[in-house]
């Protein structure tokens, strides 16, 4: 019988693939609670989501383990703290082809130079979650090259910071809304806004109408958001886009808005889904149907 040893690279790398797995729906998920990091801000082999299985462990087995996981632990980066963000730039600049392994990117923290140069390392991120937060104007500035070295086919958006904080947060809309229409690869992205229209919201609309290939739209609350701003969303995006999920379900007769939405845009009216409440392993997704409309907004006859 052949000792564990001899499992070839290729097995081992599968077998140590699901210690470094991230859920989707985790990494992605539109709350702080996913961006999660353990206490040890100085060590980035910590920065990834935490699990029961130490993860920094994997690579200290044997130089065998060490070589094989090194390209696992990068996959997927969760960036909390703006010293986590210093520690994985200062690792990416001493050893650059560590960026190339990641793929999944999720900044919970002030951006600033050294994000731009974590970006400018990761030429291969498909995922990038961005939490749309900052104490200091200073710490979100700049991010043109970096937003420029990468191409990602998903792009999620989540506005976390109080009102009072919605303006230091406009110099890096602005730049996103002058990169992401350049991303020729992108197909998904979460719309971080829900109601009360607001300068940057407006300049994302604008430029979610430039993306070349958008196919699916994620919004918070597809019941609630400001009928202009989905007006915008829909009429600009309708031809092109195939789906566009509510984070939020159907509430009886609190979704009037969203029904003369869809009654000024009828072919937009199976592709608005709203999730099935219920504890689901995965969630369904539905369309609006006759027995929804109850105010008969839409099916009048």
């Amino acid at each position: 019988m052949k000792s564990f040893s001899d499992i070839p690279d290729e097995i081992l790398h599968d077998i140590l693939a699901h210690i470094f797995w991230v859920d989707e729906d985790v990494f992605a998920c539109p709350t702080p609670a996913s961006s999660r990091a353990t206490d040890d801000d100085s060590d980035t082999r910590e920065i990834q989501y935490d699990s029961n299985v130490p993860r920094a462990a994997v690579p200290l087995v044997c130089k065998r383990w060490l070589n094989v996981s090194t390209p696992l632990l990068y996959e997927t980066i969760f960036l909390r703290t703006r010293p986590q963000v210093h520690c994985l730039a200062r690792t990416l600049l001493n050893d650059y082809t560590l960026g190339q392994n990641i793929r999944k990117l999720r900044v919970g923290c002030g951006l600033g130079v050294p994000m731009n140069k974590i970006l400018r390392f990761s030429p291969n991120i498909t995922h990038l979650v961005i939490e749309l937060v900052a104490e200091k104007e200073e710490h979100i500035i700049g991010l043109g090259a970096g937003l420029q070295a990468i191409n990602p086919s998903k792009v999620v958006l989540i506005q976390r910071s109080m009102p009072w904080y919605n303006r230091r947060t406009l110099p890096l809309v602005t730049e996103l809304c002058h990169y992401i229409p350049k991303w020729t690869r992108l197909t998904t992205l979460r719309y971080p806004y829900d109601r009360s229209p607001r300068q940057s919201s407006r300049d994302l609309i604008t430029a979610l109408g430039n993306i070349p290939h958008l196919r699916t739209l994620y919004v918070p609350c597809g019941y609630s958001i400001d009928r202009t701003l989905l007006v915008s969303l829909l009429g600009s995006l309708g031809d092109s886009i195939t789906e566009i999920y509510s984070e939020a379900p159907l509430v009886d007769n609190e979704d009037s808005r969203m029904f003369l939405t869809l009654a000024d845009f009828a072919k937009l009216r199976q592709k608005v889904l709203f999730p099935v409440p219920g504890p689901w392993a995965v969630r369904p997704y539905r369309a609006c149907t006759r027995e929804d409309d109850r105010l008969g907004l839409i099916w009048t006859a």
